[in-house]
């Protein structure tokens, strides 16, 4: 008989030879050679060397150990909560700031504090970074990333570093930190004597990616192959506007992309819009036509409501959606305008160019659109469920024409921001009237 106690250290058990001196008992049990002795078994992932002694007292007390005598040993074991975190950790170089990705192999609780010329990650528990630090030669916003000490993780920041921002994302446990640069200084163009203009910036979300197909029309096209080329394309068109945009992707492959990552590639961007690309589905084959959606913590209506839940499955943080959608409605209210204006550009666009079914502008509590400090809409550009719309999906004529069309609408909503932009101008003062 062996009896298992669910403990955390390794307790062994002696028992008295033929002599009376001691040996210790067989860990997996004694068999038949070993009449009378009873080993404790113990779990080691866990830690507290004196329940085993009391348990072992109550089998002795209980007879179940006859001829035993506890002249023993506790080898405690390492505990797992004394190891350290692995962190890995990536930089990301972009024209706005620099992105650091610390990537922890357990979960583990810190906090963040602002220094002179640094930021400093303290820990609850030992870290270790994994692999090479990134390098960060000609960064001037980052100089290095480096440990102090066991528990501390040091960001050296560089002459060009303005402010930082941070969030989690999970499954694994990320910590992201977005470093802002300065904003360049007002240069004016010595012909002119005019400021430059600012560079806009467009971030184009092609939905799905990687195992995460998305919807599959009848003949077996993909949502993920639909949206990445569209986006591709449209990068392409909005790159020869004038002024030049600088365009991000948040994915350029066919990869699987968390929706809070595409969001967060938005706000680390600071773009002027984001604009997530998407194809239909329903069950009803003969539903047709593109529509498109901003955000809101409500549906506009039962089909809005199906749409959003079918795009929100990626997500893993369906337990906070309900909350967030809310913090973040409240957080976006300045951007609602700005997104129910872009929303109609792409619908008027899609529907003037494509000749495609009129399904509106609606709202619904798409997680991708969660977060975003920005004009932010969702577009749904056919239905792959639908037989003819797949075909024409297939084509790259008519991709071609869904570009026209949305790059059409951005360039409609980048004038009209720049016309609300512009200063008022100032009323002319007549000379005063002379008085008689």
């Amino acid at each position: 008989m062996t009896d298992v106690v669910d403990a955390p250290s390794l307790v062994q058990i002696w028992s008295l030879d033929a002599t009376g001196a001691p040996e210790p008992a067989n860990w997996f049990g004694g068999g038949p050679d070993q009449p009378g002795i009873h080993p404790i078994l113990v779990d080691p992932r866990h830690v507290t060397a004196g329940r085993h002694l009391s348990a072992a007292t109550r089998l002795i007390r209980r007879g179940l150990i006859a001829r035993a005598a506890l002249f023993a040993t506790l080898a405690i074991a390492p505990s797992s909560a004394s190891a350290p975190v692995g962190v890995a950790i990536v930089a990301d170089v972009s024209e706005a700031g620099t992105r650091v990705v610390l990537t922890h192999d357990a979960p583990v609780g810190y906090t963040i504090r602002e220094e002179s010329g640094r930021i400093e990650i303290d820990y609850e528990r030992a870290v270790a970074i994994q692999g090479e630090s990134p390098r960060l030669a000609n960064d001037t916003i980052l100089r290095r990333v480096r440990n102090r000490g066991e528990r501390t993780l040091v960001l050296t920041l560089g002459p060009k570093f303005e402010s930082y921002e941070t969030f989690e994302l999970k499954n694994p446990l990320r910590l992201v930190v977005d470093l802002h640069a300065k904003r360049s200084a007002d240069r004016r163009d010595a012909s002119s004597g005019r400021a430059p203009e600012p560079t806009r910036v467009i971030v184009l979300d092609p939905g799905h990616g990687g195992i995460e197909q998305g919807a599959v029309g009848p003949t077996g096209l993909d949502e993920k192959e639909v949206t990445l080329d569209i986006a591709r394309r449209l990068r392409l068109r909005l790159s020869s506007m004038k002024p030049k945009p600088t365009v991000v992707l948040t994915r350029d492959e066919d990869r699987v992309l968390a929706l809070d990552e595409r969001t967060a590639v938005a706000n680390h961007n600071r773009a002027d819009l984001f604009l997530s690309i998407h194809v239909n589905s329903s069950p009803r084959s003969s539903a047709t036509g593109a529509e498109t959606y901003f955000l809101a913590a409500e549906a506009s209506d039962d089909e809005a409501r199906m749409a959003a839940a079918l795009e929100n499955r990626g997500s893993t943080e369906v337990a906070q959606r309900n909350l967030d959608l809310v913090l973040w409605e409240l957080a976006q209210t300045q951007f609602l305008a700005e997104s129910a204006a872009l929303a109609e550009a792409v619908q008027r666009q899609l529907n003037l160019l494509t000749g495609t079914r009129d399904r509106g502008v609606r709202q619904a509590p798409f997680r991708v659109l969660t977060g975003a400090q920005m004009a932010a809409v969702l577009v749904e550009v056919g239905f792959i469920s639908n037989p003819a719309e797949e075909t024409k999906l297939r084509s790259s004529e008519y991709r071609e024409q869904i570009v026209s069309a949305l790059a059409a609408a951005v360039g409609d909503f980048l004038a009209r921001a720049e016309r609300l932009d512009a200063p008022a101008p100032v009323p002319s003062r007549s000379a005063a009237p002379v008085l008689p």
